[in-house]
């Protein structure tokens, strides 16, 4: 009989079809445990994932979709409209002690944009020790995400490929000590950020995996950080690739500059039943991109041609004051300046915001 292994992932409808890779890539390598994954979404019921649980009878694992109420969990924690972290991910606050059932004693969380290229088992089965939780070192975050972290006192903790002893926190932490963390995070750091809060509430009790055998992030700021030579080395060695990204949404699917490890992710999607739509997904957000160019140049347009039509108005409106020998042509020409600026100014604000908009709508995070 195989041993049990548990995975959590968070997904949803609109972005199930990028998790699939993750989820195939995790059941490809790792055929000698039972996974038991639990996904837990917003929105998501048994009809959606008929591919998904297809894919797990074919290599003998089991699907639980967990229910989170994004509504309710709007309430404690604080997340910018335009900010990158959806509601979502911050489900990992109310997974001890609500949404995973009594009898898990551990569990294993990846990420959507992930792909497993590894046999997690090793990690899984470690010992906990005197620890909460056990994640890659700290040696691959982001200089000023471990900067952050040692001011205000914490420890780094990386979420990917993360074990956690639900036992343990059940026993020691209530939901609302994690919700209170979170508090602190929002003081210190201005938004909900669950490494900060877990690195906080878990201090001195996070055992480290070195990040060259575990986890590898591949984005550009990895790139210039790490260098495209470690990261390659790394993704020969790590059980995971993660496909982190900021607020330009750079994914495998959604390249918005090319990195080594999205070859892997398109080679886990062949054979996808969305292959089709990556493809098409991706036409649509280049049709809105060159879309939003044309708008912009439409309206620079527009705006030069206010400009060199105000040009001519102030010639003729200072060839009138001079002829006129009064202050009414003068008057005219402070007025115009004003009325130029104030629309300028405008016009300005509406293609800064449409920017913002086009970059924040409908991309996955």
């Amino acid at each position: 009989m195989k041993q049990r292994m548990n995975i959590y992932i968070t997904t949803g409808q609109k972005n199930l079809k990028y998790a699939y890779v993750a989820i195939k890539s995790l059941f490809i390598n790792n055929q000698d445990r039972e996974i038991h994954l639990y996904v837990v979404s917003e929105d998501l019921v048994p009809e959606d994932m008929q591919h998904e649980y297809k894919l797990a009878e074919q290599f003998g694992h089991q699907i639980h979709i967990l229910r989170f109420d994004e509504e309710m969990a709007a309430k404690y924690i604080h997340i910018d409209k335009g900010d990158h972290w959806p509601i979502g991910t911050m489900s990992s606050y109310w997974l001890f002690h609500e949404l995973l059932p009594a009898e898990i004693d551990r569990i294993m969380i990846i990420e959507s944009d992930t792909v497993v290229i590894g046999d997690l088992s090793e990690i899984y089965d470690m010992d906990f020790e005197d620890a909460y939780a056990i994640c890659p070192g700290p040696e691959h975050k982001p200089s000023n995400h471990r900067n952050f972290m040692n001011r205000i006192d914490g420890d780094t903790l990386t979420f990917v490929l993360s074990m956690y002893d639900v036992h343990r926190i059940r026993h020691e932490f209530s939901l609302q000590d994690i919700l209170n963390m979170d508090e602190k995070v929002k003081k210190l750091a201005g938004y909900s950020q669950m490494e900060f809060t877990f690195g906080l509430l878990f201090k001195n009790h996070i055992k480290y995996v070195p990040g060259r055998i575990s986890c590898i992030d591949e984005n550009e700021r990895y790139i210039e950080e790490l260098g495209y030579d470690y990261i390659v080395e790394c993704e020969k060695t790590v059980k995971i690739l993660h496909f982190s990204s900021y607020k330009d949404y750079g994914k495998p699917w959604n390249p918005v500059s090319i990195m080594p490890g999205y070859v892997t992710w398109w080679k886990y999607a062949q054979g996808s039943p969305y292959y089709k739509e990556y493809f098409e997904e991706q036409w649509k957000l280049y049709d809105r991109v060159k879309e939003d160019k044309a708008e912009v140049g439409r309206k620079t347009s527009v705006q030069n041609i206010l400009i060199f039509a105000f040009g001519v108005f102030v010639l003729i409106a200072t060839g009138t004051s001079i002829l006129l020998n009064g202050m009414i042509g003068i008057v005219v020409i402070i007025e115009a300046f004003i009325a130029l600026g104030i629309s300028l100014l405008v016009r300005r604000i509406g293609i800064w915001c449409q920017r913002i908009g086009n970059r924040n709508e409908n991309n996955f995070r």
